[in-house]
């Protein structure tokens, strides 16, 4: 951890510094994405559901989809 003066308090990891609110960022995200993929499973792919189940809109999900990059597609049955 580290401090400048005046400025925000910092934390070192394997990215390097980062601030608090960065890291509360990155984890938020990474909660965000592993639901998804949660109510998609869930739901075998169907996004209507999945979205439903989220308690958000359609476009929504699908929006956050695209920019997590995840396809419904994997979480449907062969």
């Amino acid at each position: 951890m580290r401090r400048d003066d005046r400025g925000p308090v910092r934390w070192y990891s394997r990215d390097g510094w980062s601030s608090l609110k960065e890291i509360a960022d990155r984890a938020a995200a990474e909660a965000e994405r592993q639901a998804i993929r949660l109510a998609l499973r869930a739901t075998r792919g169907n996004k209507s559901e999945a979205a439903r189940l989220l308690r958000v809109d359609y476009k929504t999900l699908h929006l956050k989809m695209k920019h997590y990059g995840i396809q419904a597609r994997e979480f449907r049955a062969s």
